[in-house]
């Protein structure tokens, strides 16, 4: 199905709007690098605001041949822990896929891992990883609530279309949903905070690709493809926001004291 540029905002219809998109991403984009034992892998990531991203990765071969990627990419809140996991690279094709066991679970995950160039994955084997994950969205449709929850491979759902490991169908009830915009080109964003049984998913849609009115407590079925980045120890720290044990207890009475 391709990657869904439109959910987080740009219009490619074809290789020169590719094209462009991607030679501007390139200039644009904060760099990073990871080597690899036969060349090495330069990585862009272009950051938009509100977690909106546009990442290009460029493969270069010892023998001086590149190859270059495009994709979109959102940065998600909602983070989920992997053990065991496996990450395929597809050097030639500037592409990682992740796969995964939600910790203390049977639920396997499988994403696209857009920030490959910016973790050592050397660093993470033989323990969980943490990563951040979402569905950026092709089409969501408001549906009635009878149907059960439901967060699965698309390819299991509909064998006889062109699809990859990293699309899924995803149908369940709004939690709630927030309105964005892509500030580089105005498009109308919806972010949805979906309850699918399984997981709870943010998806992200263009405006002009949902079909009916979303409710909070409303149904919905959405077709997406599912990326991801996982998250270094520094983030972690950062997301922390629980009471920190190297403080001083003493110490949060002492910034209510009333003054005398």
């Amino acid at each position: 199905m391709g990657e869904p540029f439109s959910a987080i905002g740009f219009k490619i219809t074809d290789e020169a709007s590719y094209q462009a998109l991607a030679e501007e991403a390139q200039q644009r984009g904060t760099p990073s690098q990871a080597k690899r034992e036969q060349g090495v892998l330069h990585g862009r990531c272009w950051s938009l605001g509100s977690g909106l991203e546009v990442w290009t990765m460029l493969y270069e071969s010892k023998a001086g041949l590149f190859y270059a990627d495009c994709r979109p990419a959102f940065r998600a809140r909602h983070v989920f822990n992997f053990y065991p996991w496996e990450i395929a690279e597809y050097e030639e094709d500037g592409e990682a896929v992740a796969r995964g066991l939600l910790l203390n679970s049977d639920t396997e995950i499988v994403f696209e891992l857009q920030n490959i160039t910016e973790v050592d994955l050397g660093h993470l084997r033989e323990r969980p990883i943490t990563a951040a994950v979402s569905g950026l969205a092709y089409r969501v449709r408001v549906i009635a609530k009878p149907k059960d929850p439901l967060f699965a491979p698309l390819a299991e759902r509909a064998p006889r279309r062109k699809v990859t490991e990293v699309d899924y169908i995803v149908r369940g009830r709004v939690i709630a949903w927030r309105e964005m915009k892509n500030p580089h080109t105005t498009s109308d964003l919806i972010l949805i905070d979906v309850d699918a049984g399984k997981v709870r998913l943010e998806v992200l849609v263009n405006r002009a690709d949902i079909k009916g009115e979303l409710k909070v407590d409303g149904w919905l079925s959405a077709e997406v493809w599912l990326q991801g980045h996982i998250l270094s120890e520094k983030e972690l720290q950062a997301r922390y926001e629980g009471l920190d044990r190297h403080v001083y207890r003493g110490s949060f009475w002492e910034t209510l004291r009333r003054e005398i």
